[in-house]
């Protein structure tokens, strides 16, 4: 149940009864393990309260604390989400029937349902079902009246569908009938009677007399149809067991047909070889002929197989000399301070070839042992060219290793992981080649000089962190010439899920793009804006959400002079853009 961006817009527009009632709708207990999930939420909620175990179960129906849970509701999507679907199962019975009717019969009888449901519970129920979208709806939901109107007599118009199982409540309580429009004006007749509030008698109750002659001169009718149908519902079941009866006596009759017909078969084979016959040796001597041309033909066709895919000899020699070859190229990139792009071309030709040959058809016989274990991986990741767009790769490799570690695949992980280690140190020197750092001090705090100290040492919790998102990329990886334009939006969701996954480590992470037209998202304290190209760009957005700063509280990571100079006397530290690549893929 994800709410879209027109119900999360809702939630600020919608009155402080609908949140009432969700509130009171939700028992204490219920609400001890909604705010166990939100930590956060349950300490400003609770706050100034006794909040051990047990001890809060009666203070969710106070003014405060209605009040805190309403703001929380309003203002946090996932919070509302997780009490939206608490309130759900606390009021199965209402989700249910609305979940029954069509969105055409519920924009028709949207009043109706309003006075049996009560504005609030409705309002909830639609919402859990992704029915606000038709129009009379939602214009319905903005109306004061919506939420104010007393119920009207016809309500009970809407529940004929179900009269059958209500006759006998009401059967069993008369005085319900005449006083079920004395319920709480907008709160709803039948989930009045759910909670078992209490329906004060009122004599003087205009048209009361009226409906309940109405209501009962319905309910007989609908319990004479109850009765017809449930000697129908008798004469079905009936009906049903006589088959069920037929179906078994058929099955056992074909069982039993079955049975003989094997038993026939048996006896045929059977006689057939009591004494062999002139003829029946002429027919197995015609098939030992075919069988042997058969074979001929396989042998054949055999041949031309070794012919197109080689014979074993053949394959280990090019194997052999395929990685030689690499070995070569391997230490070309290992010691080589520039690679020829012709290295580069045939690298990747070789790579290509034996790639093919490891896919024949019985490849594993020559491959099983020689091409297993630590020794394969570590040459792969050494051809591996130097570049950020490597790092996710490199992260899965170890993770790989580690996989066949426990699976008793590989006996010691140590270099696969000195191989990644010296491929990063790789990559962080060509992004310090291209981009060498033009500031020091990463951070004033003498304790923590470079930028995994400042981390180890828990200060960056403190610390709001900008990024400037597109100036990150480009460094990384827009002029090293390693990417197609069509992986950079690839490269832009790994780069985010990667700050997503480091933003526990500082106190909010703003992570700002150009965009085409303004939006932003928020999970837990990481918010992604994209700027409306039209009004403002990444670099002003990030002057000005760091200008009007006083608290010093901020980090910054960009290679733009223009921006550092302009906010640098109200930033903290500022990261390099090499630094902060590595590490987010460390």
């Amino acid at each position: 149940m994800e709410l879209s961006l027109k119900d999360r817009g809702l939630l600020a527009k919608l009155p402080v009864p609908f949140y009432d009632q969700m509130i009171r709708d939700i028992p204490a207990p219920a609400w001890e393990r909604v705010l166990d999930a939100f930590p956060g939420e349950r300490k400003r909620v609770l706050e100034g309260y006794s909040i051990g175990r047990g001890k809060s179960l009666k203070l969710f129906h106070r003014s405060p604390v209605m009040d805190r849970l309403r703001r929380e509701m309003q203002t946090n999507a996932g919070f509302f989400q997780k009490v939206l679907a608490r309130w759900r199962g606390e009021q199965a019975s209402a989700v249910s029937y609305l979940s029954m009717l069509r969105g055409d019969f519920i924009s028709e009888n949207l009043w109706k349902l309003r006075d049996l449901f009560g504005p609030a519970r409705l309002c909830a129920g639609l919402l859990v079902l992704g029915l606000l979208d038709p129009e009379p709806v939602a214009r319905a939901l903005e109306t004061g009246e919506f939420w104010s109107r007393a119920p009207e007599a016809a309500l009970f118009d809407i529940l004929v569908p179900t009269l059958s199982v209500w006759g006998e409540f009401i059967e069993n309580h008369p005085e319900m009938s005449e006083k079920f429009l004395e319920s709480k004006a907008g709160g709803g007749f039948a989930f009045d009677l759910e909670t078992g509030e209490d329906l004060e008698e009122d004599e003087s109750a205009p048209g009361s007399g009226a409906v309940s002659r109405k209501l009962e001169k319905k309910l007989k009718k609908l319990q004479s149809e109850l009765v017809r149908t449930t000697g129908q519902l008798g004469d079905l079941r009936a009906e049903n067991e006589e088959l069920k009866k037929k179906m078994n006596e058929c099955e056992a009759e074909f069982e039993k047909k079955l049975s003989g017909a094997v038993s026939r078969k048996r006896k045929e084979w059977f006689e057939r070889y009591q004494a062999l016959d002139t003829a029946g040796a002429r027919k197995e001597s015609e098939r030992l002929e075919s069988l042997l041309q058969r074979t001929r033909r396989a042998l054949e066709l055999q041949k031309r197989a070794d012919e197109e895919y080689g014979v074993l000899s053949d394959i280990r020699e090019k194997l052999l000399e395929i990685d030689l070859s690499l070995n070569r190229i391997e230490a070309v990139y290992a010691g080589s301070l520039v690679v020829h792009k012709e290295v580069e071309k045939v690298k990747e030709a070789l790579l290509a070839e034996k790639s093919r040959i490891l896919k024949l058809p019985g490849i594993g016989k020559i491959v099983a042992a020689e091409h297993a274990g630590a020794g394969e991986i570590v040459a792969r990741i050494n051809l591996l060219d130097p570049v950020p767009a490597n790092l996710p790769k490199l992260n899965e490799m170890v993770k790989t290793a580690g996989t066949l570690v426990e699976l008793g695949l590989l006996a010691d992980p140590s270099r696969v992981e000195e191989a990644v280690r010296h491929k990063r140190r790789q990559v962080l020197e060509r992004l310090y080649f291209q981009y060498p750092p033009k500031r020091e001090d990463l951070v004033r705090e003498k304790r923590a000089r470079n930028l995994e100290d400042f981390i180890e040492s828990e200060q960056s919790r403190r610390y709001d962190l900008f990024i400037d998102g597109y100036n990150v990329l480009l460094r990384a990886h827009g002029e090293n010439g390693h990417f197609s334009r069509g992986d950079f939006t690839k490269f832009r969701e790994r780069f985010i899920e990667a700050v997503s996954a480091k933003s526990r480590y500082f106190s909010r992470v703003f992570l700002i793009f150009d965009g085409v037209e303004e939006s932003r998202s928020v999970a837990a304290n990481l918010q992604i804006i994209y700027t409306d190209k039209t009004k403002s760009s990444a670099d002003e957005a990030l002057i000005e959400k760091i200008g009007p700063r006083k608290d010093g509280k901020v980090l910054l990571v960009t290679g733009d002079e223009g921006i550092i100079s302009a906010v640098k006397d109200r930033i903290f530290a500022l990261i390099d853009v090499a630094d902060f690549y590595m590490f987010l893929f460390e």
